[in-house]
């Protein structure tokens, strides 16, 4: 984990400045700080993985939503890589900006840094890229408009987010691919010392929505969700480790 000193965010774009002379701020930049409090942590003494998926998914909507105009559902998440872990105390930097906007789509780039109040110290935690929707209105689909991109960050992400967006169509067809009846094989099965049957590390959760679980639309937000099912694969991940000593 590296330390940096200072009061500026490790993640932070250079100073672009306009021909007005202001400097420029993306307009769907969205960040939002929270210190960690003992009821956001797991039994380890750390944050929580489902705790800040819903801190990421509020922070990714709001900046959606500003960019559309009008209301903004999660439609996916791609793969998150969590560097280190964030203790109580510390605190939760968030920034989410939309990097593309297609038809009715928008992909929405998060950031995670932490900070320690204390040492001054400050690294980056991970970087998250979601695909928001925007929700039908009485006219139909919404259309929005295009992003136009002002700094050389902005316009990398640009053209980054079309190829991104192709692989994600390309990998859900593949999956699906995989999975059906003429290509699906069933590779031998082999034993091995001290394993563990996955049925005995199958969990399952049934979960009523509450009013803390809504959105500003009233619907289960895509945070939440996760969160859920953070918790249930954290139990089945002891469940193996458990039961293989």
């Amino acid at each position: 984990m590296s330390c940096e000193k200072g009061d500026g965010d490790p993640m932070e774009d250079p100073l672009f400045i306009l021909e007005s002379g202001e400097v420029y701020r993306n307009p769907t930049e969205v960040k939002m700080s929270q210190i960690v409090m003992p009821c956001h942590a797991n039994h380890c003494g750390e944050l929580s993985v489902g705790q800040l998926l819903k801190w990421m998914d509020s922070t990714a909507c709001l900046s959606a939503e500003r960019h559309a105009g009008s209301p903004c559902i999660t439609a996916s998440v791609d793969d998150i890589h969590f560097e280190h872990t964030i203790g109580v105390g510390q605190v939760v930097n968030i920034k989410a900006k939309v990097n593309r906007a297609f038809t009715s789509s928008m992909e929405v780039g998060i950031t995670v840094s932490c900070e320690d109040l204390f040492s001054s110290c400050q690294w980056n935690v991970c970087n998250a890229f979601a695909t928001f929707v925007a929700r039908r209105t009485e006219e139909g689909k919404v259309q929005l408009k295009q992003v136009i991109p002002r700094t050389q960050t902005e316009q990398m992400e640009y053209s980054i987010a079309a190829e991104r967006r192709r692989m994600r169509l390309t990998h859900a067809e593949i999956i699906t691919d995989l999975l059906s009846s003429n290509t699906a094989q069933l590779g031998e099965c082999q034993e091995y010392q001290g394993a563990v049957s996955a049925e005995r590390t199958r969990v399952e959760s049934v979960e009523l929505v509450l009013p803390p679980h809504a959105n500003h639309q009233v619907s289960t937000f895509g945070g939440q969700i996760m969160a859920w099912m953070e918790n249930v694969a954290t139990i089945a991940a002891w469940c193996t480790l458990c039961l293989g000593q």
